[in-house]
């Protein structure tokens, strides 16, 4: 493999990642939205 190709997939995992932290984010919010709407 190049180093071009290497620092290629490393920033798609990077930004994978990130997406991923977001998307359990959301998900957690809503999560806590919809149980705390349950509560009320």
């Amino acid at each position: 493999m190049s180093t071009g190709t290497v620092r290629l997939s490393q920033r798609g995992v990077a930004v994978g990642m990130t997406l991923g932290v977001v998307a359990g984010a959301a998900w957690t919010v809503s999560m806590v939205c919809t149980l705390a709407s349950w509560m009320l």
